[in-house]
């Protein structure tokens, strides 16, 4: 899936001399935690997040007066050093900048210009969308040794059976060297018939036929 199917676009953003209170106000008015700072050419120069302003601001308990704070230009608190990705760069590349530099939103860039971003809620979405969770139906957990053509053999067994596979993920199985593990989203409230054949044809089923409907 590419960046540019969920990247929020148009994108609100502010310019380097605007001031910290008006950074505020614009996440308090559309509920974001992230606002991209660009320059007078659209360019991206920074990124300000809910978080950079709790930090700089004075507590409470503070002698200080936060009003002068507010004041501040976003430059003083920008981030600079900005991950950002591209309207075709793949969701599951950008996953992992997610991950490993435990960010909350990632500008998209085209040809130096902002064009969108990419928040954690978005990835959260398309998490949903992708394992079908969205839609009504249950879940199946085949352990199976990792070969060409398993998918395929699965596949033939639920068109068999005239069920639909609403999705399908795979994952490493940690326990059994070789082997991984298939979580299969299917289009059927009682999946007992396709674990009955599943079982029949060879496969070990995980997900017991008890667990019911999610």
């Amino acid at each position: 899936m590419l960046v540019e199917r969920i990247m929020t676009s148009p994108v609100r953003t502010l310019a380097p001399d605007n001031s910290i209170e008006e950074a505020l106000n614009m996440m308090a008015k559309y509920s974001f935690r992230h606002v991209p700072i660009v320059n007078e050419n659209e360019k991206l120069v920074g990124i300000v997040s809910d978080r950079d302003i709790k930090m700089t601001l004075p507590s409470v308990l503070s002698d200080d007066d936060p009003d002068m704070k507010l004041d501040e230009p976003l430059s003083r608190i920008m981030r600079t050093n900005v991950t950002y990705c591209h309207p075709l760069d793949f969701v599951e590349e950008i996953a992992l900048d997610f991950y490993h530099f435990s960010i909350g939103a990632i500008p998209v860039v085209r040809e130096g210009r902002l064009v969108g971003i990419v928040t954690q809620k978005d990835m959260l979405n398309t998490f949903l969308e992708l394992t079908g969770i969205k839609e009504p139906g249950s879940i199946i957990e085949i352990d199976s040794e990792d070969r060409t053509g398993v998918i395929h053999d699965i596949g033939k067994i639920f068109k068999d059976l005239n069920i639909r596979i609403i999705s399908v993920s795979v994952y490493t199985n940690k326990e059994t060297k070789g082997n991984k593990i298939i979580v299969l989203r299917v289009r059927a409230m009682n999946p007992r018939f396709a674990i009955e054949k599943l079982q029949n044809e060879g496969f070990k089923v995980l997900t017991p036929d008890k667990m019911g409907t999610l």
